[in-house]
Formats: C-alpha cells, structure tokens, sequence
C-alpha cells in the first residue's frame, strides 16, 4: 500500500484565502487543493524535461509566428501582414481577449 508523505508549510494570507475558496468552491479539503497544486507543478515539470525542441508546443508556436511574419511581410500583396494583422486583432476583440483599440491607432505587431 503507498504510503502518503505529510508536508506542513506556511502561505501569506492571500494565498491561503485563494487555497480555501478554491477548496469551497470545489467541494474538497484545502489538502487536496495544494496536493494539486503541487501535482501540477511536479507534472509541468516533469513533462519539460522530457520535451525535444522539435515537441515543445511554445517553441513550435515561436517558429510559426516567424515563419508566417516573414511569407506575410515578404508577399506580393503589399499590405498583406497589415491586414492579417488588423484581422487578427479584430477576432481578439470579438472573443473578448483584448480590449478594443481606439479609433485611428495604428495596427504593429
């Protein structure tokens, strides 16, 4: 039978108010909350280690981001980027993921 390890640890009062809302929210102890927590932690960690740069989500994203940026900026639309841009900035604004730009501010990435 695995044998569970007891931690005691002190948090500032705005981390533990955090630790016991989530805790009321969810229904559970605040020792499952920060056993989560810590998994969590432990399994991010854990799953970078075994990433190649060739798997690694962030950096995958990063090339597309330049790949794209240089086929926009070198295209034979002239304003091709600019428009992909303001597109793009149009949608986050839709999906409530940025605030809307003011009127006749300029759209550079």
């Amino acid at each position: 039978m695995q044998r569970h390890h007891r931690f005691v640890t002190y948090v500032t009062p705005l981390i533990a108010e955090w630790i016991k809302a989530q805790a009321d929210e969810r229904r559970v102890s605040s020792s499952i909350v920060i056993g989560d927590c810590i998994f969590d932690a432990w399994q991010r960690d854990t799953e970078a280690d075994l990433r190649t740069p060739a798997t690694d989500p962030v950096r995958q994203n990063i090339f597309i981001t330049v790949a794209l940026d240089a086929l926009l900026t070198h295209h034979s639309v002239p304003n091709l980027r600019e428009q992909t841009v303001a597109a793009y900035q149009r949608r986050l604004e839709r999906l409530g993921l940025v605030a809307p730009r003011p009127q006749g501010v300029g759209d550079e990435a």
